[in-house]
């Protein structure tokens, strides 16, 4: 059992062309740069949530100055006048001080900013989240396309394949007396118009794979190269919709981003608001002044200041109806993305039965097209039917297993559907649901 076990890991790691789903997502969620960008916004929200917390606390500054005169400069200021001790003049005064100025009340202005930058940070998280959440999905759907054009692309070449052996022996026969020359012709037809569909089918591939070479920041020859591996859902039992979308409302990334939104653009309103009462600061320093023969100097000051533009031109005016607009925009936003969660849902759901019903239904087809393909060769083995029916049979069959391997990738692209809708999907909620077949 150990053995077999280390064979199997070796033999793993050295499949370098193989290429699984979970590998490539990772790659496109580490690489690429819409999730890069989505985390800058989150950094950069941060950013403006400390500098705004900043703003509660005191300001100290340190100052330094030495100024040069045409004439003398009187040193020190006066805080009197005494005639025995004139005051001190030089040409090269110096002053240097340490300032303190903190904002002790401005009517909730600061607080208001600060719920509006913390909103805002809670809202580059969701919308990261969201993005990670359509790159995903993205990245499964260019994953499935690249399977559906191969697979469809092995069974054309599967009745190319048929239909040129079929030629062949149409013209055998024909040397032999035994068919027409416009059997050949027919065959010859077939043969040409299932290679013009094979033409399309490889541009599709060609289209595919370079789209999942982008997602995943691949080279293309690395992806055209490599075999990827099938994919299977690990429940394909029907999904219950009941309490669906109450939950989406409650756990959808981008509804989320978008109420976060809403509240940080209540508190720009309380924030606009607040412009139109006074500030009160307290300022305060010490401050040593003096000249370069020394005469130095020290004193401190301290007190409060009130500040109230009386007239502004309307700009007070217009800050708050344009936060009052920012608030109502944002609102309906929220009640729109309401609307169209609740519509995904229904649409995720009427895909994913779509799809469940057309795999029930195809698994049927290809059993009975087997049964009928195996039937009509028997039939042409002894001479009973024609080689045109059990060439028609086989080529039902091979659509029909293309279109059943396409059902099934449709099914599990509506289960990341959904589960992206939910707020779910995730690389954990695909090696979960999505399984990497051998």
């Amino acid at each position: 059992m150990i053995s077999a076990l280390l064979l199997a890991l070796a033999m793993q790691a050295q499949d370098t062309t193989r290429l699984t789903l979970q590998h490539v997502v990772e790659r496109a969620l580490t690489t690429h740069p819409a999730v890069a960008s989505a985390r800058a916004v989150v950094d950069r929200s941060a950013a403006d949530l400390s500098d705004a917390r900043s703003r509660r606390l005191p300001g100290l500054t340190l100052d330094a100055a030495l100024n040069r005169f045409e004439k003398p400069m009187i040193v020190s200021p006066l805080h009197g006048l005494d005639l025995r001790n004139p005051p001190l003049f030089d040409r090269t005064p110096y002053q240097a001080g340490l300032s303190l100025n903190w904002t002790v009340f401005d009517f909730g202005r600061r607080s208001a900013q600060i719920r509006a930058q913390s909103a805002l940070r809670e809202a580059a998280d969701d919308a990261l989240t969201s993005t990670e959440q359509q790159l995903t999905a993205a990245t499964v759907h260019a994953y499935l396309a690249v399977l559906d054009a191969r697979q469809t692309l092995a069974a054309r070449d599967r009745l190319v394949a048929a239909l040129q052996a079929a030629g062949d022996r149409t013209r055998q026969l024909e040397a032999q007396g035994k068919a027409a020359h416009v059997d050949v012709l027919r065959m010859n037809a077939e043969v040409a118009r299932a290679q013009a569909d094979r033409i399309t089918i490889v541009s599709q591939l060609d289209v595919a794979e370079h789209a999942l070479a982008q997602f995943a920041d691949i080279p293309f020859e690395n992806v055209h190269g490599a075999t990827l591996a099938p994919l299977a859902l690990a429940d394909t039992s029907a999904v219950a919709d009941a309490g669906l979308v109450p939950r989406a409302l409650r756990t959808s990334s981008e509804l989320r981003e978008l109420e976060q939104q809403s509240q940080a653009a209540r508190a720009g309103v309380s924030a606009a608001r607040a412009t139109r009462l006074p500030t009160v600061q307290m300022q305060g320093a010490y401050i040593d002044r003096g000249r370069w023969a020394g005469n130095y100097a020290a004193e401190w000051q301290v007190g409060l200041a009130m500040s109230y533009p009386v007239f502004t031109g309307g700009s007070r005016a217009s800050a708050v109806q344009r936060a009052s607009a920012n608030e109502r925009l944002a609102a309906e936003r929220v009640r729109a993305a309401r609307l169209d969660v609740t519509q995904q849902i229904d649409q995720n759901l009427a895909t994913l039965r779509e799809a469940h019903a057309r795999v029930a239904a195809l698994e049927s087809a290809v059993a009975q097209s087997q049964e009928v393909e195996r039937i009509e060769k028997l039939a042409l083995d002894v001479g009973t039917v024609v080689q045109t029916d059990y060439l028609d049979a086989e080529a039902k069959l091979y659509s029909a297993q293309a279109s059943l391997i396409q059902a099934r990738h449709a099914e599990i692209a509506a289960r990341v559907d959904l589960a992206g809708t939910l707020g779910d999907l995730s690389r954990d909620w695909l090696a979960r649901n999505v399984e990497s077949l051998p």
